[in-house]
Order: structure tokens, then C-alpha cells, then sequence
């Protein structure tokens, strides 16, 4: 399809607290203006809009040169005029399942490619089921979970299997990733978590599908055998000499490198297992956090259950949507994805993931838009792949170079 681009990227949903930060990541990195590509700022409200320009003349960064674009996901005509006019469009605004499906749809529709931050299972469902075939008729990338959840997952393990083919002439069929992080809370994350609970709740029927790993396949895949249960539990690894607990983001990201698999006709195999787990180091320190991590999370699982918690919960700790962690927080943030993986022959390959800010925002500000530069700027090397799609199978390793001196890093461990 032939269409006039007039920008070539549109960070869409930019008023919001993690767009707001592609924002700046894009403005520091790149600039205002630059020789590889045009941008453009876009979302439902012109004030917002022009107030974030104005806050950023204010401070001497002259966004006034950055085209603001009007558009509403209840109004499909204005995202048809926008989508019309660039190439690939970052989303950051959610919660997905609310406004994401029609953005995809005229995303689809003018053969614009598209990423976002969505860790929501049953929005990345619909888009499958209702857009896939015709991204790949269209030649479009959907790309979904470009941020935290679930791009150092998906790209770690694609990395550790490469290298396992490499080194063992077979991939990994037993892989889990321990994860070490350090970060805050959105209230647009928290939002999207009540969001994807009330859905489910409203349809209990969708509960067991979505409790298989591939459950985001859109073939069959009933006769594939995985046998290993996640853990729900505090847990002392003798092996790994330490502390491990469930690890709040491996719903999502197990089913997005188990999609991955699918994608690449089970290039990881048909008995191909892969878990996560938090990960602590040994030590009263240690102890003292996984305890801290694990009651976390079953407060949280309660609050979702339990609504005058959650209703003291939003009050007093939840930030309100729009707002997240301060500087010093996302500064001081970290995170470490320390993938393992394990032959049929017992061989085994380890790949470790890095990131020296916060994980879910000032980190994920940049791994979306370094997987949106990817794919407008190395149309020559990254997979010729189309549709609705993983990292993995979108990106390959050309975000592991972009992101290699963004102070993200995946390494091979020898």
C-alpha cells in the first residue's frame, strides 16, 4: 500500500507518565530534529498536548518545533488520520483491553506498523484472532510487549537458543530466567492490572484458556505436553544459592516466548519449558526481601478480590493513572534477567540481562522506542516476519545493538 508519510514516528498516548518518558528518551537521544527520522506527539486532549510542549519550552528544549496530532480511540477517523500519514506508531496508551484494539485495527488497515507496553493476555488474544491475517496480507508488524513485560524475556531466550544451536547443535528444551529488580509502580500499570481482573472475572469461561502457555497461538496446539508448574511459593534453591518466589511478570512474559516458539514453527521444540521466578540472594538481607516481594504480591492478590482494600489501596498507595515513581527512583532502579537454560543433554547455556534504570518506565522508555527505530530504520536486517507478533520474532537481535549502549545489555555468559 502506497500512503504519503508524513512523520515517520508518532508517540501516541504521550501525556501519559510512560509516554511523557519516550518523550524525553527520544528528545535526549536523538534530538528535536534529526537526519534518520520525523516525529510527532499525539493523544485524545490538544491541552495536555500543547502543556506538555509548553513545559519542555519552559525548560529550554524547544519542543515547539514537534507536531502535535489530534487523535481519540473512540473516534476512528481521527486515528485513520493519523495512521494514514506515518509509518509506525508507538502506543503507550492504555489500558489496552479499554483503548487499544481500534488503534491496532487502523494501524492494520493503512499498513502502518505499530508497538507497545501491553502486558494485558487478553487484549493481545483479540488482536490476534482479529487482526493477524490481515497484517500479514498487508505486510504490517503489531508488535505487542516492547517494554519490561516482555521484550528482555523474549529477546534473552532467542539469544540463549542461538547460542545453544551454535555451541550444542540443539536448543534449550528447559530454560528459566531469575529475575533481580528494583523499581515503582504507574498508576496506568496498576489500572491495567484491575482491568485485566474484572475481565476475567466477567468471563469465567476464558479462565481455563488462559491458563495455557499457548494460549496466545492461533493453531493448535492441545497435543503439546508441558508438565512443569510455576511457583507459587517462597523457595530456597540449593543450586542456585539462593531465595526464589513467584516473579509477578512471568504470566505474561512465559506466554510471549512460548508465542515466540509457535511463531518460529517450535524452533525451541514441542517439549520446549520455560518459567520465572524472583530471585534473592542468600542471607538475612535476602530472606528479609523475598518475604517482603512475596506478601507484596499476596496483598495485591487480595486487594483484587477484596474491594474495600483495593479501594484503601488506591487511596492511600496506588498512584493515580498518569503519575508513577520519581526521578531518584527510576534512577536508582535496576533490573537483572539472568536466563539459564538446559539441553536434553544437559548442556548448558546462560544468558544475562542488564538494565541500569528503572524497569518498567525509564527502562521500558527505551526499549520501545529503540524496537520502533528497528523496524523504521533496519528494514534490511531485522526478520521479514508480518503480523501480529513477539520482540523475538518482530525484532530478532537488532534491539540487542540498539540497546547495547542505552545501558541495556544482553550477554552471553561464558
Amino acid at each position: 500500500m502506497d500512503k504519503k508519510v508524513k512523520y515517520d514516528l508518532v508517540v501516541y498516548g504521550a501525556t501519559g507518565f510512560t509516554g511523557r518518558l519516550v518523550v524525553d528518551y527520544i528528545i535526549r537521544e536523538y534530538g528535536i530534529i534529526n537526519k534518520d527520522f520525523t516525529w510527532a506527539i499525539a493523544g485524545r486532549n490538544k491541552d495536555s498536548l500543547t502543556g506538555i510542549v509548553s513545559s519542555y519550552n519552559a525548560s529550554g528544549a524547544k519542543l515547539k518545533n514537534i507536531p502535535i496530532i489530534i487523535a481519540d480511540s473512540n473516534d476512528p477517523l481521527s486515528l485513520d488520520l493519523m495512521t494514514s500519514i506515518c509509518s509506525i506508531i508507538i502506543s503507550t496508551a492504555g489500558p489496552y483491553m479499554k483503548y487499544g484494539l481500534p488503534l491496532v485495527n487502523s494501524c492494520v488497515k493503512n499498513n502502518t506498523h505499530y508497538c507497545d507496553l501491553t502486558g494485558e493476555v487478553p487484549f493481545i488474544k483479540n488482536s490476534i484472532l482479529n487482526y493477524d491475517a490481515e497484517a500479514k496480507k498487508n505486510k504490517t508488524k503489531i508488535v505487542h510487549c516492547c517494554g519490561f513485560d516482555s521484550l528482555p524475556s523474549d529477546i534473552g531466550v532467542h539469544l540463549l537458543q542461538i547460542n545453544s544451536v551454535n555451541n550444542y547443535k540443539i536448543p534449550c528444551n528447559d530454560v528459566t530466567t531469575y529475575a533481580s529488580t528494583k523499581g515503582g509502580l504507574s498508576g496506568g500499570t496498576i489500572a491495567s492490572m484491575i482491568n485485566i481482573f474484572e475481565h476475567m472475572k466477567s468471563n469465567p469461561d476464558l479462565k481455563n484458556e488462559y491458563k495455557s502457555v499457548y494460549c496466545l497461538d492461533n493453531t493448535n496446539t492441545e497435543t503439546i505436553s508441558i508438565s512443569r508448574k510455576n511457583l507459587k511459593r517462597i523457595k530456597w534453591d540449593k543450586e542456585e544459592n539462593g531465595w526464589l518466589c513467584p516473579f509477578i511478570m512471568s504470566g505474561i512474559n512465559s506466554r510471549i516466548v512460548y508465542k515466540t516458539n509457535s511463531i518460529s514453527d517450535f524452533n525451541y521444540g514441542t517439549d520446549f519449558m520455560y518459567s520465572e521466578v524472583a530471585y534473592f540472594k542468600k542471607g538475612l538481607s535476602g530472606f528479609f526481601n523475598v518475604l517482603k516481594l512475596y506478601f507484596s504480591l499476596l496483598l495485591l492478590r487480595i486487594s483484587l478480590t477484596f474491594s474495600p482494600l483495593l479501594f484503601v489501596l488506591n487511596y492511600f498507595y496506588f498512584p493515580n493513572p498518569g503519575n508513577g515513581p520519581d526521578k531518584n527512583t527510576m534512577k536508582t532502579g535496576f533490573f537483572k534477567m539472568r536466563i539459564k537454560g538446559t539441553t536434553p543433554n544437559k548442556q548448558i547455556s546462560q544468558v544475562t540481562v542488564l538494565g541500569n534504570s528503572d524497569p518498567g518506565y525509564s527502562a521500558t522508555a527505551k526499549m520501545i522506542t529503540e524496537s520502533a527505530l528497528s523496524i523504521l530504520l533496519n528494514k534490511d536486517t531485522i526478520p521479514e516476519s508480518h503480523g501480529v507478533l513477539t520482540p523475538a520474532s518482530a525484532l530478532g537481535l537488532i534491539v540487542v545493538d540498539r540497546l547495547k549502549d542505552k545501558g541495556i545489555t544482553f550477554n552471553v555468559d561464558k
